[in-house]
Order: structure tokens, then C-alpha cells, then sequence
């Protein structure tokens, strides 16, 4: 990405990414969590340009086994949406309110 281009970070839930997955080329390097996830295992960088949008998916509260097909006891995941925007362009929001983007 450029100096000309914007990030819009937003958290999601977890029902809003399982919509949103199945038409998302995956490029999750993790095979368990990939499983875990029900989305391919594609250990492939990510380059965005303007208009490219990318789900995130962290572990929070401790590792995955190599070996896990679901979520240990205190690990849960966050889930993000980053949408890459050229600097020129304006997003209205739901309340019709411009949102602050932060730059990258």
C-alpha cells in the first residue's frame, strides 16, 4: 500500500465473518485454525490495494495445539474487517455521518 491510501479497521462478530467467509479467498496459515474455522489452509502473503477488503482473525488468550480441531479452554478469537481505501474517498457511514479513517 501506498502513502495515498486510507485502512477502515472494524471489529465484527463472529456471525458476520462466517457470512462473509465463504466467498473470501482464504489465506490462513494456520491449518488448525483454518479447520477450526471451516475456510481453506493457504499460507500465501497479502498484498491489498485500494477497494480490497481483508477478514482478520486473532487468537487471543493462549496458543492452538498443532493438532486442535476446536478451541481450547480461555482461547477465543477476535475477528476484524480492514478495507483499504484511496486517500480521496469519503465513507458514509449508517448514520450518514463520515468515518474516520486512520492512515496506514
Amino acid at each position: 500500500m501506498g502513502s495515498n491510501t486510507l485502512v477502515d479497521l472494524r471489529k465484527i462478530d463472529e456471525e458476520l465473518f462466517k457470512k462473509l467467509a465463504p466467498t473470501a479467498y482464504s489465506c490462513i496459515d494456520k491449518k488448525n485454525l483454518a479447520k477450526i474455522l471451516g475456510v481453506n489452509f493457504n499460507p500465501e502473503p497479502v498484498q491489498l490495494r485500494p477497494g480490497d477488503s481483508l477478514l482478520k482473525v486473532l487468537i487471543k488468550g493462549g496458543k492452538l495445539p498443532p493438532y486442535a480441531d476446536e478451541l481450547p479452554e480461555n482461547v477465543f478469537l477476535e475477528f476484524y474487517c480492514y478495507t483499504v481505501f484511496d486517500q480521496n474517498t469519503h465513507v458514509i457511514t449508517e448514520k450518514n455521518e463520515e468515518k474516520v479513517l486512520m492512515e496506514e
